[in-house]
């Protein structure tokens, strides 16, 4: 078992050598100009609807959560119903500020989900094995139920608009039935190939897809489908399993992948033209750095 010391003597290097890397405002970009999040003027979302936007945050990410949310929300000029479901890590104190920013969003603890989604998996023990195996598998599992819509926009915490995203919108607007629209990753980022996962499940599947935005349809949500694939341990235990099993429940048929101004790159500056920005792991530090920043410029915000 690693020591507690050993723990906080990596992390402090870690902060050092972000130090090294964005300069010496980094501690300042990272810790104090995101707080000023939560003196945005309060955005009003609806209370029901046909489409939910829902996310799955934690404690360590909860304040780009909110600049994502915020992002969206003003950007698109929608107010579509919102969930907001904590993985086990957020207090009372974190739901009452997001509750600040956003008043009429539902809040649901982690536990309190559990409970709800407990008697619709009460078949499903491969589902439920996978929902306690990964934070992620939440996504795929519970959301669908918790969202309360036949169809759900889910958005991952570190992914910004930075412009109003247009297609989007209109795939919001129009049918969602049958249909899942995803982001294009940079890469084939399943548990195997996709030639592997048509010949051992019988699915064909789109290349790259990334599911840091996903909208999707939910209604009558097939859970027999993940768990008949959830029975291979292997599976479960993936960290791309939850992005694959979207994946595979979408099929290459259903599948809608957005444009470029959407796509997963590891590019760390804003690039000319970019809707979304999504600050996958490698380039994380860049959502404090540039993407916060670039959104308190072009963003009107009352910050008071």
């Amino acid at each position: 078992m690693e020591m507690p010391y050993l723990k906080s003597i990596r992390a402090g290097y870690r902060e050092v050598k972000r130090v090294i890397r964005h300069g010496p405002g980094y501690p300042g970009l990272r810790y104090v100009a995101p707080t000023r999040i939560l003196k945005a003027k309060a955005i009003e979302t609806e209370i029901s609807g046909d489409v939910t936007v829902c996310v799955l945050t934690s404690r360590k990410d909860w304040f780009a959560c909110l600049w994502s949310l915020v992002s969206f929300y003003e950007f698109s000029g929608l107010r579509l119903p919102l969930l907001i479901y904590s993985d086990g890590t957020l207090e009372e104190n974190h739901a009452r500020q997001l509750a600040k920013v956003f008043p009429n969003a539902r809040f649901i603890h982690s536990s309190v989900g559990e409970s709800l989604v407990a008697k619709e998996l009460s078949c499903y023990p491969n589902c439920r094995r996978f929902r306690k195996l990964q934070p992620y598998a939440r996504k795929i599992i519970d959301l669908p139920i918790l969202g309360n819509s036949p169809y759900i926009l889910i958005l991952d915490s570190d992914v910004l608009f930075l412009r109003r995203p247009e297609e989007l919108i209109q795939y919001l607007g129009s049918n969602l039935c049958s249909r899942f629209v995803f982001e294009r990753d940079f890469q084939e980022a399943y548990f195997a190939t996709i030639d592997e996962i048509r010949e051992r499940f019988s699915v064909d599947v789109a290349s790259r897809v990334n599911v840091g935005i996903i909208a999707a349809d939910v209604s009558n949500f097939d859970y027999a489908k993940i768990e008949r694939w959830l029975a291979q341990d292997e599976v479960a235990q993936h960290p791309w399993a939850e992005q694959t099993l979207w994946a595979m429940y979408a099929g290459r048929e259903r599948t809608t992948i957005l444009g470029a101004a959407y796509d997963v790159t590891m590019a760390a500056r804003v690039a000319p033209g970019t809707v979304a920005k999504h600050y996958i792991g490698p380039i994380r530090d860049f959502l404090y750095t540039e993407g916060i920043p670039y959104l308190k410029r072009h963003l009107e915000l009352t910050l008071s």
